[in-house]
């Protein structure tokens, strides 16, 4: 059995996002990613692979496709294969959330916003 701490791994930096792979199995990727506010993880799209988020602290908010939502700790967001996604922190603390990728291998393809066109804010 693999154990790991995810308070061990917790890491930001004041110029980018922060990418820790917690576990890498055969069929996933499990992954935290440590947002300071204001960052972001950019815009970008995954061909062959699901992914779902889990916020464990902060808040901000999550785009899939041409749809906002507002997010907050302990709330999940399904991002289906091939969607353009992007997670900010608009909070004032740091957002800490860790995911699931599946299928391997998992590709990022980095998407333009006019590529998306507008985004609506849903609730």
């Amino acid at each position: 059995m693999q154990t790991l701490k995810i308070d061990d791994y917790i890491e930001f930096h004041p110029k980018a996002f922060v990418r820790k792979r917690l576990f890498e199995m055969e069929e996933l990727y499990f992954n935290m990613y440590c947002i300071q506010p204001g960052q972001k993880n950019p815009l970008h799209r995954h061909p062959n692979s699901a992914e779902v988020l889990f916020f464990v602290e902060g808040e901000g908010e999550v785009i899939v496709g041409r749809e906002k939502k507002s997010v907050k700790a302990r709330e999940a967001v399904y991002v289906p294969v091939n969607a353009p996604h992007e997670i900010i922190n608009t909070g004032q603390t740091n957002m800490i959330v860790v995911l699931v990728q599946t299928p391997l291998p998992c590709e990022h393809v980095y998407v333009r916003p006019e590529e998306v066109g507008e985004v609506v804010q849903i609730q």
